[in-house]
């Protein structure tokens, strides 16, 4: 099949997609499709440059604001050179920005390419957290208290502290920041507010943190994540310290009550293909929804991936299943 592997990407988390994109560009090669890198930040005459410096990827030194500031107003007119390549389908292995919020699938939807991932809608919603939060209750989901702002403020209006900062529409714990003690918020909600127009603020639920990839509406092995410490960015990809376990260590009753509050998270927001749904849990075995990411990491040594693993389904055979569900 004649595929493009969509990376990169106008947004704060594009060296995520850059290791997701790579990733899975190699396994479809190596399963025998033909694969065309794309990135919807850079103009055609550009294409081949950032085709040559995928092989010097570094999650290092890391500038959040001039990812933030580029561009993906270049992917309309790369539509007509898909067409052009022939290609099948788009795998999706953007993170963040219009590649996760559903403008770029909307674009997919108008020119009649399919593509990995939900719909624009899904995506929208799933994108922002405090609406999230909305639908998941509706559905009989715990979630932390929250508030939201669009301005910095020094000091929450409901929430009490502990609490975490965090924008309301960006992933890979970009601008999030945990308070375990009262302090002024404005430096925290400015930040935050660098790379969305709103922040949300919510209360830290303390205790276990646990990560579930639902796969065509299926609930697959939970993993239980141990950074030794705030699960922010570093701890993400660049903390050597951070330990996952898969299955996480859970009673039978637990493991399906956080099943089943992913899978209704999942069918809430109208979600496909695959998704990751992530919570953590207090000693007393509350379960709190996180958030829903409709594009996860995608590298074999991923999350999604590693939950695969754990019930004998290989990073390849994974990149298929997720086609062959997106083609239907």
């Amino acid at each position: 099949m004649n595929i493009c592997v969509l990376l990169g990407g106008a947004s704060p988390e594009r060296m995520v997609s850059l290791a997701s994109g790579t990733a899975i560009g190699k396994a479809l090669t190596a399963n025998g499709h033909e694969v065309l890198y794309l990135d919807p930040a850079a103009a055609l005459s550009e294409q081949d440059a950032f085709r040559e410096s995928l092989n010097e990827i570094s999650m290092e030194n890391m500038d959040f604001e001039a990812m933030r500031q580029l561009s993906d107003r270049h992917f309309i007119e790369h539509v007509a050179a898909l067409r052009e390549h022939g290609i099948e389908l788009v795998f999706n292995a953007l993170h963040g920005g219009n590649g996760e919020n559903g403008v770029i699938a909307a674009i997919l939807d108008m020119a009649g390419i399919p593509y990995t991932g939900s719909g624009f809608e899904a995506s929208a919603i799933a994108m922002d957290k405090y609406r999230t939060k909305i639908l998941a209750r509706s559905v009989g989901v715990t979630c932390a208290e929250e508030e939201l702002h669009n301005v910095p403020v020094h000091a929450p209006e409901r929430v009490r502290f502990p609490l975490v900062v965090k924008p309301n529409d960006s992933g890979s714990s970009v601008g999030l920041n945990v308070f375990l003690t009262e302090a002024d918020l404005f430096d925290a909600t400015s930040q935050a507010l660098r790379f969305s127009s709103e922040v949300i603020i919510e209360a830290f639920i303390p205790g276990r943190e646990f990560d579930i990839p639902v796969i065509r509406g299926e609930a697959f092995p939970i993993l239980e994540v141990n950074p030794h410490g705030v699960n922010d960015y570093k701890a993400k990809y660049m903390g050597a310290k951070t330990e996952y376990m898969v299955p996480a260590p859970l009673s039978d009753a637990v493991t399906r009550r956080m099943q089943d509050d992913a899978v209704r998270v999942y069918r809430a927001l109208g979600l496909k293909n695959y998704a990751r749904v992530d919570f953590r849990m207090t000693p007393e075995e509350e379960i709190y929804l996180l958030e829903a990411n409709t594009l996860p990491g995608m590298t074999a040594s991923s999350l999604v991936p590693k939950s695969a693993k754990a019930i004998g389904i290989s990073f390849p055979e994974l990149l298929e299943i997720i086609i062959e569900d997106a083609l239907k």
